[in-house]
């Protein structure tokens, strides 16, 4: 087949994930094009200028906004029109490359989008009969997005020829928009990616958080259930420029301890693969109802238990008491539920590490998401079904 993938955003490049620190939808996006290019597709890739991919590259940027290694401080890109930077809050040129490909929507079978609010450009679709599919990487709440992202949602949501994919159940239910899912497509990973020794279950006095630095993410909650089940605690993950920092530098920065609750910084997979073998397990309290994060998955492709808060995509990732524990936010009384947490916690040696790999094998593997897509891209060319 002849497939457009869009990239999601000019921030951050199309690369292979070891070269890369940050971007949970980018990997999602380089795996797609691998398999299917492995799998003999035509696959046309419209991303940054210094993306790194098997399929055809169509640049729609000279370069990701925070440069090849993802460094805030490192940024290469002097951008278009003279802008030296682009505004988080301004999705414009993220549009780009969903512009670009429907220049020439005559060329491909299927377009596939990762982008942020692409209806706003879809309705240009010349009437060649090529479909979009979107998948929706982000929250769909009218909390997280906007009432004005959600009317534009609601829009489109008719559309002829424009598709929406979930990458959760518990996206769909908590979907302000009312999108027309036909599609649940739970993100994949590469395992070999993820390569270890064999894990051995064993006492280990030390959990790890990945997290974005982000007060939504619950990070000021793993400190404090590590601190009372006595464990240490390694916290590692990227912090952008503003909110973020601020939050870090109130919040978390002044309960780090040397040897007890120590920041790691952004880390790139070689080295979360590594924390990932050498501690007891992961601790994900992030009270946001995330669409699917990467973290549980990449914890159990390293035989890593999990224990995290039931919010979001959670019950769909984790099998509670054989692969990690999903406890309750919240108690009765409406209070953080950070007692269950620590129990939880206490038992996560009870947790086989094959029975958390064998998980991640039979339901989260790239190869599993991929064919899931090439399904629907079928069925939208062969079946020219009218959406």
């Amino acid at each position: 087949m002849r497939i457009a993938i869009v990239a999601p955003s000019v921030w951050y490049r199309i690369a292979p994930p070891h070269e890369s620190k940050y971007g949970g939808a980018e990997k999602i996006v380089y795996w797609l094009c691998e398999k299917l290019v492995e799998w003999g597709h035509d696959v046309t890739l419209f991303a940054t200028g210094d993306s790194k991919t098997s399929a055809k590259l169509v640049p729609t940027y000279p370069c990701s906004v925070l440069g090849q290694d993802n460094n805030n401080n490192n940024n290469k890109n002097n951008g278009q029109n003279g802008k030296n930077s682009i505004s988080w809050d301004d999705i414009t040129d993220n549009l780009l490359s969903l512009r670009k490909a429907l220049e020439v929507e005559e060329k491909f079978e299927v377009i596939h989008s990762h982008v942020y609010c692409d209806p706003l450009v879809t309705s240009s679709l010349n009437g060649s009969g090529v479909h979009v599919l979107s998948t929706i990487h982000n929250s769909m709440s009218a909390k997280d997005m906007g009432w004005g992202n959600i009317m534009l949602y609601k829009y489109a949501k008719n559309r002829k020829h424009h598709r929406f994919v979930a990458i959760s159940k518990s996206q769909t239910i908590h979907d302000d928009a009312g999108l027309p899912y036909k599609d649940i497509v739970h993100n994949g990973i590469d395992l070999s990616s993820y390569k270890t020794k064999k894990r051995l279950k064993r006492k280990n006095d030390t959990l790890l958080c990945l997290s974005r630095i982000d007060p939504h993410k619950g990070i000021e909650y793993a400190i404090d259930a590590a601190e009372k089940s006595g464990m240490k605690l390694i916290i590692a993950g990227r912090k952008h420029p503003g909110k973020e920092e601020e939050f870090f530098k109130d919040r978390i920065e002044p309960r780090l301890q040397k040897g007890v609750v120590e920041y790691a910084g952004e880390v790139s997979d070689k080295e979360k693969v590594k924390l990932l073998n050498v501690t007891a397990g992961v601790i994900f309290p992030s009270l946001w109802r995330e669409p699917f994060g990467l973290v549980p998955i990449e914890a159990g492709a390293c035989s890593s238990p999990l224990v995290a808060f039931e919010c979001g995509a959670i019950p769909e990732i984790v099998i509670n008491g054989k692969t990690g524990f999903s406890v309750q936010p919240r108690n009765k009384d409406g209070k953080l539920n950070i007692k269950e947490l620590v129990q939880a916690i206490k038992r996560i040696d009870e947790i086989e590490p094959k029975d958390c790999l064998d998980h991640i094998k039979n339901k989260f593997t790239a190869d599993r998401m991929v064919e899931k897509y090439l399904n629907i891209y079928k069925e939208l060319e062969n079946r020219k079904i009218s959406l």
